[in-house]
């Protein structure tokens, strides 16, 4: 009986230490910023869809109140350039987790479509908030209506009704399906 034991222990020893090895033998991604982020397998639902992406989208848009009170910091007084880089870095970080939450999921086939459509909107939404950010560093404006032109020239305005639009194509999809979702589109 005893050797049994011990063969077997032998056996699971072995079998954790080539799993050990082979994890450690695949790594991680190499890229500078650490973990690769973490693809949710497609829902079998829409409703198992909406419950992963409308929280995902809350937890993003939290930012939004931090961004507001930069932004004030940054243009109601006149031109403070450190508040102006501090505001451009924020923007940039949630565009950037804006598009790496709806990344992170795939939706459903009933929902590629629009789920395609909110993707390709937040990535010009990433692009926008860099050339926010290159501008801003550049040349700070000198007021909140300088910022907004600015925002206009680098068509601010259509890339966020794009968003929007995306947004509230999903939102009206949940709805008609009787689920009670908020994907906080309007914020």
């Amino acid at each position: 009986m005893t050797s049994i034991v011990k063969t077997s222990t032998v056996l699971w020893l072995g079998l954790l230490a080539c799993l050990v090895l082979t994890l450690a033998a695949c790594g991680g991604d190499d890229d500078d910023d650490g973990a690769s982020p973490t693809i949710v397998p497609s829902p079998a639902t829409e409703a198992a869809y909406f419950d992963l992406l409308a929280p995902a989208l809350q937890a993003v848009n939290s930012q939004l109140e931090d961004l507001d009170r930069l932004r004030a910091a940054a243009f109601d007084d006149g031109p403070d350039p450190a508040a102006t880089d501090v505001y451009g870095a924020a923007y940039e970080r949630f565009a950037s987790d804006r598009l790496a939450a709806i990344e992170a999921l795939r939706a459903n086939e009933s929902l590629t479509n629009e789920h395609q459509a909110l993707a390709a909107a937040a990535r010009d939404g990433l692009l926008l908030a860099e050339d926010l950010r290159a501008e801003l560093n550049q040349s700070p404006p000198a007021s909140d209506t300088e910022f907004l032109a600015l925002f206009g020239d680098l068509d601010g305005a259509t890339i966020t009704s794009r968003y929007l639009d995306a947004c509230t194509a999903l939102q009206s999809s949940a709805t008609s399906g009787g689920l009670a979702v908020d994907l906080q589109c309007l914020l």
